[in-house]
This record gives C-alpha cells, structure tokens and sequence, in this order.
C-alpha cells in the first residue's frame, strides 16, 4: 500500500493509522500514557523492520522485464521506484540496479540512452551481466 505524503490525505491517514489505535487502547485500558506509547512503538517497529537486509530475488529474465517496462512507459506509479530502490539479492544484478539512475525518464528522451537500455535487456534475457555505460546527458564533476 502507498501513501501519497504530500497530500493531506495522506497525512491525515498516517495520523489516523498512528494514533486510532493508541486513543482506543488508552481509552480500554483507562491510561493516556498509550496515546504516546503506541505510536512511538509503531514508528520504531517500522524503523528496525525498514533497517532489516531483506532483498528482492528477482531472475535477470524479470529484471529485463522491469526495465523493458520503464523503457516502454508502461510501468505502474512506483514500478521504477522499486526497482531502483530495493536491493537485490543477485549481487550481479545488484551492481546494475545501483547504477540505473542513469536511466531515468529524462534520460530516456535521447535515443542512444535508450538505445544503451534496449541493449542491456537484450543482455540480460541472454543470461550475461554487461557493464553499465551511463547516459551521454550526465556529465560527472560539473557544478
């Protein structure tokens, strides 16, 4: 589930979802110190479970299906978040998710960048681990 933060729905739901709980249980257990207590263990469980080392398993075939779907645009809203996001437990493929910021959509409006992408997916569905060559758009020093 995905909560859009920047709305006010989003933060009135994460309020809702925070401390709905805590005022039933202080309201049941007749103590207000739940009105604290419970949210402040609900965000340090969602801390310790975020700081957990769980990877993805994904096959370099659904990898280079991902990425063809980025390609494309026909990925959902979060698709490429995830993708670029969420650690890998493929060490290979690892070190190529950690260099597809490269591939952003705005790196996607050449077409030798897309190119370079259609290129490793071909790679990929072969069952190779080519080296990541990154955009000619990003340009590394300049500030």
């Amino acid at each position: 589930m995905v909560i859009n933060f920047s709305s006010w729905r989003g933060r009135a739901i994460t309020l809702l979802m925070l401390f709905a709980p805590a005022f039933l249980l202080a309201y049941f257990l007749h103590s207000a110190k739940w009105i604290i207590l419970v949210p402040l263990l609900m965000v340090v469980t969602a801390l310790i479970v975020a700081a957990l080392p769980i990877k993805r398993v994904v096959t370099p075939e659904q990898f280079a299906d991902e990425l063809e779907a980025h390609l494309l645009g026909t990925e959902s809203d979060w698709d490429w978040d995830r993708t670029t996001s969420v650690a890998l437990a493929d060490r290979r493929l690892e070190v190529i998710r950690r260099q597809l910021f490269a591939f952003d959509s705005d790196s996607l409006k050449s077409e030798k960048d897309r190119e370079k992408l259609r290129m490793l997916i071909a790679t990929l569905r072969r069952g190779e681990f080519p080296e990541i060559v990154p955009p000619t758009h990003l340009t590394y020093g300049d500030n």
